[in-house]
């Protein structure tokens, strides 16, 4: 029997961590004692481990990721006993061993041998053990869901996914069936059916998969029956939900109306290029005629499109939300390079070629306020975002806290004076202006050599008005 501790490192994330169920799945079989950590915890520090899996999620977790390896190294007999898998794990798999000297493992455990050698298990199609969960102190907002694949990989290799790094073959089917009916045997009934395929649409199996997510109790208006916790039976709606979403251009009508016939809540469809604006618009209209009100889409921005085509396609769906009586919910996703360690625009290779720094800090500073989503209102999103294209752009050039308290600076009149003094910038006043803006240096310049009308703008931005 060995000691195995799985750690999942402590930053946020609804989604239990698929990798690590399996590894305890398997480690289980094999009668080895199994515990689940999140985050950094003393008493598991000073036990005496044979090995410690690590999973990890985004490269820009890197300091997270970095310090639980290394927190739990001397808790085995070598450093390489520490093994780690996961996003970050594959694309930076270099780096990772250099800072760590950890075992690191990318892509899918999918072979068997992979973590003992002479073992045939292949660890990537065994059950997840749900069972782990219990012992963290922490609760996943998907922990109530079957969570698996119906495919696996994309076809597409976009230049900004890692999908194709991670899962580089595309597999058209897995047994759906099989997956639901084992994690229910064993872990007991769920509500809702998490789908985590990258491309569905591409499988020439679709409407197998249809198939079987309706026969495993999933098709339109199904209901979940449980015991609430005074002892009642609640009954709930169920949904299924392919959270990567699906792609716009393999979206037939055929398929929308294979789609209608499960319980699917929200149906994300991809809007990442205003070049797509016919025939997203053209799939949001099917999706209305097929009595699917309820939609969700990530809008990718600072990729390769310009802070004028982000907002045209927030407003689209605002547009449409009206027109045709649906509930869109946009989620704007900044880009970041897929190797860079952290979110900081100002790093390289995170900002956009039409994008920079204090735009892409404006736009985060809007979503503080929108808790991350753009909802369906049309005078929330004019007052968030600008009735018009002059209006955004005046925005993205506000001092931060004149975008995040708004109201309060309207009222006080402090927005009017910092935007009447812009606008009496001569040209060469405003090209300075504008540099010193966009590359986010009104704390670094020297004001003193800066022309006094310039200097007053900027006071409104170091906070000394």
């Amino acid at each position: 029997m060995r000691n195995i501790l799985l750690v999942e490192p402590p930053y946020k994330t609804k989604y239990p961590p698929l990798g690590l169920m399996k590894i305890a799945a398997y480690h289980k079989r094999l009668n080895d004692r199994i515990v689940f950590v999140k985050g950094c915890i003393p008493e598991m520090r000073t036990e005496r481990w044979d090995r410690v899996y690590v999973s990890s999620l985004f490269t820009y977790f890197w300091n997270q990721t970095v310090k639980a390896i290394e927190y739990y190294q001397n808790s085995v007999p070598r450093r390489s006993d520490v093994i780690v898998g996961g996003v970050l794990a594959t694309l930076l798999q270099d780096d990772l061993e250099s800072a760590t000297g950890a075992t690191v493992i990318p892509g899918l455990l999918d072979i068997p041998g992979i973590l003992d050698s002479g073992d045939k298990t292949k660890i990537d199609t065994l059950t997840p053990d749900y069972s782990i969960l219990n012992e963290a102190n922490f609760t996943y907002g998907l922990q109530n869901s079957y969570i698996g694949y119906a495919t696996r990989g994309c076809p597409n290799g976009c230049d900004f996914c890692a999908v194709q790094k991670i899962e580089p073959e595309f597999n058209g089917y897995l047994p759906l069936r099989r997956q639901v009916q084992l994690i229910e045997e064993l872990y007991g009934e769920k509500r809702d059916l998490i789908l985590l395929d990258n491309n569905v649409l591409a499988s020439h199996r679709f409407n197998d998969i249809i198939h079987d997510i309706k026969s495993l109790g999933f098709g339109k208006g199904a209901k979940f029956s449980y015991r609430n916790k005074s002892g009642q039976r609640a009954t709930v709606s169920r949904y299924v939900d392919f959270n990567q979403g699906l792609d716009a251009r393999l979206l037939t009508e055929d398929k929308m109306a294979l789609l209608s016939e499960i319980a699917i809540r929200p149906i994300r469809i991809a809007f990442d290029d205003i070049r797509y604006r016919r025939l997203y618009e053209e799939k949001v209209r099917l999706a209305a005629k097929y009595g699917l009100p309820d939609l969700s889409n990530y809008i990718l921005y600072n990729f390769e499109d310009h802070p004028i085509d982000f907002y045209d396609r927030l407003k689209i769906n605002i547009d449409l939300n009206e027109e045709l009586s649906l509930k869109i919910f946009s989620f704007p996703m900044r880009y970041i390079d897929l190797k860079s360690k952290n979110r900081l625009a100002s790093t390289p290779g995170n900002v956009g070629k039409h994008w920079n720094v204090k735009f892409l800090r404006a736009i985060q500073c809007i979503l503080i306020r929108t808790r991350g989503l753009v909802g369906t209102k049309r005078d929330y999103f004019l007052k968030a975002f600008g009735n018009d294209h002059a209006e955004f752009n005046k925005i993205l050039f506000m001092p931060e806290s004149y975008i995040i308290y708004r109201l309060d600076h309207e009222r006080d009149g402090s927005t009017d004076l910092w935007w009447s003094q812009v606008c009496s910038l001569s040209d060469w006043e405003h090209d300075i202006f504008n540099k010193i803006i966009c590359n986010q240096l009104f704390r670094t310049v020297n004001h003193e050599e800066l022309p006094r009308s310039v200097r007053k703008v900027l006071s409104h931005y170091v906070g000394t008005v």
